[in-house]
Formats: C-alpha cells, structure tokens, sequence
C-alpha cells in the first residue's frame, strides 16, 4: 500500500493524506477530518441575477460511530448563519437533516421510487442526492427521483462559500461534521433542474441529459446544459489536494485533511 502526503501550509492543517492501492480510481473515500473547498457562490453564477442552484452528489455512505452527522455540504455566511447544509443521521439510516436558514428539517426518506429504501450503511449503494434552491422560488430536494423537501424557505447564498464534506464556514472557526462515506461525483447547475432531467439522470448515471446538444448541422442548442458551472469528479490516477471543475469554469475544489485522518482513492463506483 502506497501513502502519499502533501503539505498544505493554510492555518493549523497539516496535510492531505491519500491512500492509493490501485492506479484507476472512480471516487473518494472521506472518513471524517476531511473537507473540499471550492468558491464562493458569487463568484461562480453566471449572472448578477442568476440565483437559482441544482446542486448534485452521487454518494454513498457506510458504517459511522460518531454523535456528529456528518455533512454533504454546507453554505454558511460571513455571519456564521447557516443558510442552507445537508446531512445524513448517524443512527437512522434512512433519515436526511436539512438545515435552511438556521432551522432543521428532519426528514425520513422510507422508499425510494416506491420501491428500495435508503440505507446508508450500505456502502456500495450510490445514491444521486439533488438540492435546488433559490432566493425566489424556494427549495427542493431528492433521493435519485424521490422528492425528500418542498418548501418555500428563499435561501440567499451569494456570499457564501461552498465546502463539501464539511460544517464550515470560510474562516474555519466552524469546522465540524465531517462526511463519512463516499463521494464519486459533484455537480452545480446555475438553474433549477426540472423533475425529468432528474429522473433521466438517476436512471443514467453517465448521462446529463436525455437530449443531444447539438443538431444534426452541428448547431448548438441552448439548453440547460449551458447552466452546469461545477463539475467534480474523482477520476483520478494518482493523489492530488486539487480537484478539477471540469465544465472549464475553473472552479477547481481543494482538499484539506486534519492532521490524524485520511482520504482514501477508491474504485467504488455508480452502477
């Protein structure tokens, strides 16, 4: 088994520390004490008013023995407000905790497309977790296609700063709730994403849309592809403290680990 450490020199955090096995890898394997940093949302949207977000994970979970639940992610404002953060229960393992505004929404998720039931102590079950939210048309979330949120909380995220895998805010004083589990893929859509698209993308893990992008001219076609500015997949070959934004936005996301712990390179993948 190789090691391999880099020394990021922010703070008081030590290093990355990733263990590789292999050289092919799908996705990241976060066992708390790890986060990724990416942006503030201002300065990723594509227009002063374009405050509408799809945001999407492919995650699975696994066993935990903590009090904390652990984050998907957290948008938490120079106030130290918690505008809007995901969690998974650490004991009910078909439960997701929405905080939106300061406020929890505690929600048990009992099947899926009327049929499976969340399990997040299954580690090899991968699951397409999407939030939309906006300061004008309110918030949504799902479990694959299974609506777990409808509400109309406005959520204003414009100075805060995107953190995966953590509660934290940008100074760091917040820094809590570390993830347990896998992460194979993140992507930030600049729009609401319809009920359809995300049905089709749950049911196709490697697709985006149902629709080709381009006419048989090659003519382009504006569609709500042109509203995906964060694309994070962990394909990766080798260890590395950056992740790149694949849409070519350049909103690449950074690594942190607290000295003691690890994230570990794994072949897990969406099936």
């Amino acid at each position: 088994m190789k090691t391999y450490k880099w020394l990021i020199l922010i703070l008081f955090f030590s290093c990355i520390d990733i263990i590789t096995e292999t050289s092919f890898y799908h996705s990241l394997y976060f066992q708390g004490g790890s986060w990724m940093e990416i942006a503030k949302m201002d300065s990723m949207k594509m227009g002063e008013t374009n405050n509408d977000y799809t945001l999407q994970f492919w995650v699975s979970g696994g066993e935990v023995n903590i009090i904390d639940a652990p984050a998907f992610f957290s948008l938490i404002n120079p106030q130290d407000n918690i505008k809007l953060a995901l969690f998974r229960d650490p004991h009910e393992p078909s439960s997701i905790n929405t905080v939106v505004n300061s406020t929890l929404i505690n929600t048990m998720i009992n099947t899926l497309d009327g049929t499976d039931t969340l399990d997040w102590h299954d580690e090899d079950e991968f699951y397409l977790i999407s939030i939309l939210f906006s300061d004008n048309l309110g918030l949504k979330g799902y479990v694959n296609s299974t609506p777990f949120l409808n509400t109309n909380d406005l959520v204003t995220v414009g100075d805060t700063q995107l953190m995966i895998g953590a509660k934290a805010n940008e100074e760091r004083t917040i820094l809590e709730n570390f993830w347990y589990g896998y992460m194979n893929e993140i992507r930030l859509w600049n729009t609401w994403l319809s009920d359809s698209t995300i049905r089709f993308q749950a049911a196709h893990p490697d697709k985006f849309s149902e629709f080709y992008r381009y006419t048989e001219d090659g003519i382009g076609i504006d569609t709500y592809l042109d509203s995906l500015i964060g694309i994070w997949r962990f394909n990766l070959s080798e260890a590395t403290p950056t992740i790149k934004d694949e849409s070519d936005h350049g909103h690449d996301g950074t690594i942190y680990t607290l000295e003691g712990y690890s994230v570990e390179l794994s072949k897990k993948n969406v099936q």
